[in-house]
């Protein structure tokens, strides 16, 4: 009898000492790393969950999963697609689009900054990015072509994503529209498309695409080789908002209705759900994240955290005193 009450103990404070994550794959690292000062400053295990981050909304919005903090790579995901579920978002950090390759990567010798866009539109070179119905990476990787169609006044990237990947889009004076919300269909000889941006890593070890637009972070923590992009098409930029929001992106949203998404500078959010089983737990996350020390992780994994951090909607009043 002894025995089952310690073993029931037990198994209650490990579930009680626990936080569930879902997450963008593209915070894999950093939470790995706060996994570790969680478990020995507080006895709190994480049990986190990476996905793409609109999968990650869809768990709790469609398939009504149970997490402690929702993080994603747009926090307009969270008042945009889970507003029954959350009353706010705080903007923690942002990053930048790269494109990245390996030394097998067709011309890898000679793509740089400013030659970019004419080595992807060659005929032999096989480019990828994620799906944008279900992470952010793939919606921006669009809009990063989009801008660099405006940047460097050249249709050639918006026919390539009709032929390859059947995207539509209409170019008129107001700027750039794509319509992904019928899905995509790439032809895996020109353009490759996977669910997830972390999904296309593979392939470019393996040779089977040249180059893959990804965030700076993956480029860094992965050690791939990538190009940085100019400022205007980057999307790392809040000063060029005006600019980023000339192109927009129709996607799949919350139980299949149309989501109209418009170009920003990248911003990653988080929240507590109304439902979660540990807020106190979750409270004590953030505020690690938030401290100078998870700055620091945030930087040594490739992130670039807001210097103000920027709360959308009805704040908790500890959140308002960080």
């Amino acid at each position: 009898m002894l025995i089952l009450v310690f073993l029931f103990q037990h198994s209650f404070l490990s579930y009680k000492n626990s936080i569930t994550i879902f997450h963008a794959g593209s915070l894999t690292s950093v939470i790995e790393d706060l996994s570790l000062i969680m478990k020995n400053n507080y006895n709190i295990e994480i049990l986190n969950e990476p996905s793409g981050s609109i999968d990650a909304i869809r768990k709790i919005t469609d398939l009504d999963k149970i997490a402690d903090i929702v993080m994603v790579s747009d926090y307009k995901l969270i008042p945009n697609m889970m507003s029954s579920k959350a009353d706010w978002s705080l903007i923690f950090a942002t990053n930048e689009i790269v494109i990245v390759f390996t030394e097998k990567s067709k011309y890898s010798n000679e793509i740089n900054s400013e030659n970019w866009l004419k080595i992807l539109l060659k005929p032999d070179v096989r480019i990828g990015f994620s799906d944008p119905n279900k992470d952010p990476c793939g919606y921006r990787s669009l809009m990063v072509l989009g801008l660099a169609s405006i940047y460097y006044n050249n249709e050639g990237l918006l026919k390539m994503l009709k032929k390859h990947a059947e995207i539509k889009y209409i170019l008129n004076e107001s700027g750039i529209f794509f319509d992904a919300s019928e899905g995509v269909n790439p032809d895996s000889l020109k353009i490759f498309i996977r669910s997830k941006e972390v999904d296309l890593l593979a392939l470019i070890e393996t040779g089977v695409i040249d180059y893959a637009f990804e965030y700076k972070n993956i480029a860094i923590s992965k050690k791939f080789k990538y190009v940085e992009l100019p400022k205007e098409i980057n999307l790392a930029e809040q000063s060029l908002d005006d600019f980023y929001s000339k192109v927009f992106v129709t996607i799949i949203g919350e139980k299949g209705s149309k989501e109209v998404l418009k170009g920003s500078f990248i911003s990653y959010g988080l929240t507590i759900p109304k439902n979660a089983l540990h807020k106190d737990n979750a409270k004590k996350f953030i505020e690690l994240l938030i401290s100078n020390e998870g700055r620091k992780i945030l930087l040594e994994n490739g992130f670039k955290p807001l210097e103000t951090l920027i709360v959308i909607g009805e704040a908790p009043e500890w959140l308002k005193r960080s």
